[in-house]
């Protein structure tokens, strides 16, 4: 790697993400990272285990970033409306993938409670419908989303989804 990726701004990453990006195992480069539309890293079980409503997982590869730098740089429109910014810390919050093509669910590793071991979670799309939604007599999709803990820490996650055993044999 040509550049130092074990912090993100004062945060640093888990030893064991740099572990897993050294041996391979995370996405490293662009082809890596696409990669995985055609071939997950994780089988749909531990998917499913971690997130029963979803059936792929998409990690970035580095140089990470924080909630509050995608923000910034353009996506203000999908945080500030899907986000549940108010459940976050958004310069705590990095951002290390999401559940694939259309998902709208990132995966954050979230500093709030421990400035050097982050717990794991992702967004839980909730769209909502109802009366206090009405709008000039019609009924628009609203949105009740929240984080959930996928994992009290990075190294929980990488258990749990088998990220040291290797790519699936899933396509």
């Amino acid at each position: 790697m040509e550049r130092d990726f074990t912090m993100v701004g004062n945060l640093p990453l888990p030893e064991r993400l740099l572990k897993l990006i050294e041996t391979g195992r995370w996405p490293r480069t662009h082809e890596e990272e696409l990669h995985q539309n055609i071939r997950s890293l994780v089988s749909k079980e531990r998917i499913r285990s971690l997130a029963a409503d979803q059936d792929r997982i998409y990690f970035v590869r580095p140089p990470f970033s924080t909630v509050a730098e995608r923000i910034a740089a353009n996506e203000a429109d999908f945080w500030s409306k899907f986000g549940a910014i108010d459940q976050l810390s958004p310069e705590r919050s990095i951002f290390i993938g999401d559940f694939g093509l259309g998902s709208d669910s990132p995966i954050l590793l979230d500093y709030r409670n421990d400035s050097s071991t982050p717990s794991v979670i992702r967004l839980k799309l909730n769209p909502i419908h109802g009366e206090a939604l009405k709008n000039g007599g019609k009924e628009v999709l609203g949105w009740a989303n929240l984080w959930m803990r996928c994992a009290d820490t990075f190294d929980a996650f990488t258990d749990m989804l088998g990220l040291e055993q290797g790519v699936s044999s899933q396509s």
